[in-house]
């Protein structure tokens, strides 16, 4: 193992994200040489489209300015015309007015018809003319690029940003797909947690191993049925009676406004990424933590935070002492109250998982600037890690070459660059809390010994991530509003293919409207009503075949012919079809 990553903030700072960028640049530089494409010539074709382009926008615009003044004429033609007719009218009670209303008319009718027939209609003619030129030459040059740059498109492969990750992390290798014997093995020997659940679709997964350790990103959609609150109004009038300063009786109208509301359940979506780890190191420890640094903290807040919660501890371990607890307090007291492990079970454990160079790398994390500081959450249950970032929530897990694929190999080389560099330095920070932590880089010590055989090639994650991997109309039931969850149930396995049932949950949405009673200010009791929208549960079932290929997606495609159906779906050496 590299040993510079047993202080991983030193690592990335210093070399890490300079190896990677180099390694990226050299790779995308490879490919360029591979491909055989002329930058030069290239470029100079991309410089030419810009400019003609500019051109087409230009006269876009002109165009654009052209029919918004015939638009104009139209209604100038449109008023004349009106005080033509008025003036007529006019005659009869003043025949100056008329004569005056006659001749704005005369002129503003002539003056917009000549403008429109002699100037702006040839105008907007022979700019949509030239315009529909310009826009063929355009197209052509456009073509021309993509031409060019084909034979480097067509190197551009979903493994990049995995080899390019491996080749910096040599310690670090994903795998094509997460297999039933994967996740049986980490079940055995890694206290792996099935987190399925009828509100979790998996969407995406990233498998593999770390020193021999096995790691899952995983992505999922949740579901959530919560509360949401509707208003409506009514306004409500009555006649009042009342005696004004001189004793006499009058009446007046009053109005009023009434408010009322109502809550009803609304379903709610939203993902959730994570990283799974497995380790047999402290086999008995359990605790959780939670970010404590805000980001907008300075040294002198987070000393300020950590004397107050230096007490705490401190009567928490009183209190341990008293009731026969196990908890002890660690001598370093930034560490034990900037990490927030509080729950911990097992201090023996603890205290050998986090050593001085644990806790020295920890609290740098936390307090460090360069990553995303203190943004995670994790949670140890025995030999089961999960961490949870704030900055991976929107991590893009993609690794499809359509995210840098272009025209134009400047522009190319730039979102191969960007699209690499997020993705190292989200995974890495992801693994930071564990890389910080040397004890859980240590080879794991298991027996190998593996199961005959399995219900499935695949676990439910990779059948739900297939399902997802299509366009999920195809599965959704069809009346159905909203981002809906898909489901799956194994049918049987056949060989190396997987039949899976995929459930699509849904909701259909209907107006509805309630009269709340409320009281007005007439003394009366009036109905105000609030329009809410109550959402049915829908579902519907579709089965789907998931094979193994063992190839990738160029592979595949280049087998196979076009893969990307209605019916059809490529992920990760999987095949996946919709079969009814």
């Amino acid at each position: 193992m590299n040993e510079r990553l047993l202080e991983p903030l030193k690592y990335y700072e210093t070399e890490g994200k300079a190896t990677h960028e180099k390694n990226v640049n050299e790779y995308f530089d490879d490919l360029v040489t591979k491909s055989g494409i002329n930058v030069e010539e290239n470029r100079a074709t991309v410089k030419k489209y810009k400019k003609e382009n500019d051109i087409l926008t230009g006269m876009d615009k002109k165009l654009s300015k052209y029919k918004t003044a015939k638009v104009f004429l139209i209604i100038g033609i449109v008023l004349g015309a009106i005080l033509t007719l008025i003036s007529f009218v006019s005659f009869a009670s003043s025949v100056s007015t008329g004569a005056i209303l006659l001749a704005i008319g005369v002129i503003m009718l002539v003056l917009c018809i000549m403008l429109l027939i002699k100037k702006v209609n040839p105008l907007i003619k022979k700019t949509g003319e030239i315009l529909e030129v310009q826009r063929k030459k355009v197209n052509e040059i456009l073509n021309e690029a993509y031409r060019q740059m084909a034979p480097l498109n067509d190197l551009f492969d979903e493994r990049d940003t995995i080899t390019l990750m491996e080749t910096t992390l040599p310690e670090i290798n994903f795998e094509d797909s997460f297999s039933k014997e994967q996740e049986e093995l980490f079940i055995k020997h890694y206290d792996f947690i099935d987190l399925e659940s009828e509100e979790c679709s998996m969407t995406k997964l990233l498998s593999g191993k770390f020193e021999g350790n096995p790691f899952l990103f995983c992505q999922c959609l949740m579901h959530e049925l919560k509360s949401q609150t509707y208003h409506g109004t009514l306004l409500i009038s009555w006649t009042e009676t009342y005696r004004d300063n001189e004793g006499r009786t009058r009446t007046r109208r009053r109005t009023q406004t009434l408010h009322a509301s109502v809550t009803k359940p609304k379903p709610f979506y939203h993902y959730n990424n994570y990283l799974a780890y497995g380790s047999q190191a402290a086999p008995d420890l359990t605790f959780s933590r939670a970010p404590q640094v805000k980001a907008n903290m300075d040294e002198k807040d987070i000393e300020k935070k950590v004397r107050k919660g230096e007490k705490k501890l401190k009567k928490k371990a009183e209190k341990a002492i008293s009731t026969g607890g196990t908890f002890q307090e660690m001598a370093n007291a930034e560490f034990d109250v900037l990490f927030g492990a509080a729950n911990r079970n097992n201090e023996v454990q603890f205290r050998l998982m986090y050593t001085p160079l644990a806790q020295r790398n920890t609290v740098e994390l936390i307090k460090s600037k360069t990553g995303y500081g203190d943004d995670f959450y994790f949670t140890k249950q025995n030999r089961f890690n999960i961490i949870t970032t704030d900055h991976a929530q929107n991590w893009n897990m993609d690794t499809s070459p359509d995210i840098y694929t272009s025209y134009d190999v400047d522009e190319a080389r730039r979102k191969f660059l960007e699209h690499n560099m997020a993705f190292f330095k989200t995974v890495f920070f992801d693994f930071a809390p564990i890389l910080s932590v040397p004890a859980y880089l240590e080879s794991p010590c298991k027996s190998l010994e593996k199961p005959d055989t399995y219900v499935s090639n695949y676990p439910y994650y990779e059948h739900e991530a297939m399902a997802n991997a299509f366009d999920k109309a195809q599965f959704l039931p069809e009346r159905g509003i909203g981002e809906g969850i898909l489901k799956t149930q194994l049918i049987e396995k056949s060989g190396n293919t997987d039949h899976v049932a995929v459930i699509g949950y849904g909701y259909e949405a209907y107006d509805r409207v309630d009269f709340v009673p409320t009281l007005g200010g007439d003394g009366r009791i009036h109905g105000v009503p609030v329009h809410w929208t109550e959402y049915i549960p829908v579902q519907r079932t579709r089965n789907v075949e998931i094979t193994s290929t063992e190839m990738s997606k160029k592979e595949y495609h280049s087998k196979n012919g076009d893969i990307l159906d209605q019916v059809s779906q490529y992920l990760r050496g999987m095949i996946g079809k919709i079969t009814n």
